[in-house]
């Protein structure tokens, strides 16, 4: 619903009646889970205006919940496998860009942009759903993966030339390389 009705922080969402209705569940249910999501932190209730959503992405529970869930090995090993399939489809999606603009500015300023160059080139993904996965999974991934800005910023400029090249194969060889030292900008 919230997706559906394009709501984000901040937004009122609709009344209990219209919960009700649209929900098809009793006014006791529906003011239970509003009262849930409210002690969750998900939601706020401000008197006399409304309900509105609350900011769930700084939500501390929704944090704790995530730190445990990585927690278990296998979830992070999971992640960072996922991170680095999507990573690898959006590097051979951007070696077949026809239009190389973007990347030749951004090897023009590699110097001042190392820090957060990777993600600037993830940024060229026109796939908006692949990149915004892509996004969650790098949020998630800080912690397991702390050293991929590292990996980048030392093989920036040989990367986006295999990118500008569209040299998929030279790309993914830079990309999967552990020691980058060879390649420092």
């Amino acid at each position: 619903m919230i997706s559906d009705d394009g709501l984000k922080q901040g937004d009122k969402i609709p009344s209990e009646r219209e919960l009700t209705e649209r929900l098809k569940v009793g006014r006791s249910s529906v003011r239970e889970a509003l009262r849930s999501l409210e002690l969750l932190g998900l939601i706020e209730t401000r008197r006399g205006e409304g309900t509105f959503l609350a900011d769930f992405k700084n939500n501390q529970l929704i944090k704790l919940l995530g730190m445990f869930i990585l927690e278990d090995p296998n979830v992070k090993n999971d992640i960072t496998k996922t991170r680095e399939i999507l990573e690898k489809d959006i590097i051979r999606n951007i070696c077949s860009l026809t239009d190389k603009e973007q990347l030749l500015t951004l090897r023009k300023n590699a110097y001042k942009e190392c820090s957060n160059l990777f993600d600037k080139i993830m940024g060229l993904e026109s796939n908006r759903l692949l990149f915004r996965i892509w996004e969650v999974l790098k949020s998630y991934s800080a912690e397991i993966m702390d050293n991929q800005g590292q990996h980048m910023s030392n093989g920036a400029i040989p990367f986006l030339d295999a990118l500008i090249e569209g040299n998929f194969d030279k790309a993914i060889a830079i990309y999967e390389r552990k020691d980058t030292s060879q390649f420092l900008i």
